[in-house]
């Protein structure tokens, strides 16, 4: 296994964050989300890399850009995203936990260091994401857009839309050991972030900073794409889940349906535009 000197090493030390990130197949893109986290101003942190039963060099790309942060493991077969990532936060040592994929990156080189300042002078907030730009597979921008930024905000739109891109979050270990981790079921396989963020609303406040904290990349290849259309009767699911919870029902329910609606008569990449046009992306 590569990089075990890098886990011995790492064994007695206690981080203020664990960066975690999955990662299947992803040896064309992962040097670069490596980079992007390994050039933080902010260093008071693990890098905890999961190669989720890859088939090509993931393991031999980490190995090369690797510093003495990465903890790398491997799991025995493809385990999927819930389960990776629920390994991922009981093997972290940190306060925080921080995600990216390995297919993104950080632009802002003090993304770090300003979520962790936040949580750290507002112990009432439990999670805080940052805006993005996204991007094609080929690195050219196609927009960029930032989150409701403040409890209130997010509450009042978080039942209808998920106000946090997975890959820029930063949330407390404590607050995710509370409200039971990632659901591993098949009901929350490409909504498992959404659901997670909904149940930790409900015990404590929520943000987003007002900066472009990282490169989304998009592609037809990812899970979402690819199942777009469960993962949005997914979204109907969760709706109905926390009515109770969230302001805003009617007004989510008639967004989702129309957009399950929308997806399934529409050409995908004519509706991308539609969609974004008018920001219900």
């Amino acid at each position: 296994m590569p990089n075990s000197k890098f886990m011995e090493k790492n064994l007695s030390v206690k981080p203020q964050v664990t960066v975690l990130m999955p990662a299947y197949n992803a040896a064309e893109t992962i040097a670069k989300a490596v980079e992007s986290v390994s050039g933080q101003l902010y260093d008071d942190f693990e890098f905890l890399i999961i190669n989720d039963g890859s088939e090509d060099d993931t393991a031999k790309v980490v190995e090369n850009v690797a510093d003495e942060r990465i903890r790398y493991l491997e799991n025995d077969s493809n385990l999927g995203i819930q389960k990776t990532l629920n390994r991922g936060i009981r093997e972290s040592k940190g306060k925080y936990i921080a995600r990216i994929d390995a297919d993104d990156s950080w632009v802002e080189r003090e993304k770090l260091k300003e979520q962790v300042a936040f949580l750290e002078n507002n112990p009432d907030h439990v999670l805080v994401g940052t805006g993005a730009i996204v991007t094609n597979e080929d690195g050219d921008e196609l927009f960029r857009y930032k989150n409701p930024a403040t409890d209130y905000e997010i509450r009042q739109q978080i039942l209808g839309k998920n106000c946090f891109l997975h890959p820029s979050v930063v949330y407390r270990k404590s607050a995710v050991d509370q409200v039971g981790l990632y659901d591993e079921s098949e009901a929350c396989l490409h909504i498992e972030d959404y659901d997670l963020w909904l149940r930790m609303g409900m015990i404590g406040k929520l943000a987003n900073l007002k900066m472009y904290g990282i490169v989304y990349r998009k592609s037809d290849m990812q899970i979402s794409s690819q199942n777009k259309m469960t993962q949005l009767r997914g979204y109907l699911r969760l709706i109905r889940k926390y009515k109770d919870n969230y302001p805003g029902y009617w007004k989510a329910l008639f967004r989702s349906y129309v957009r399950i609606y929308l997806y399934g008569w529409l050409r995908f990449d004519e509706l991308k535009k539609w969609l974004a046009n008018w920001k219900l992306l």
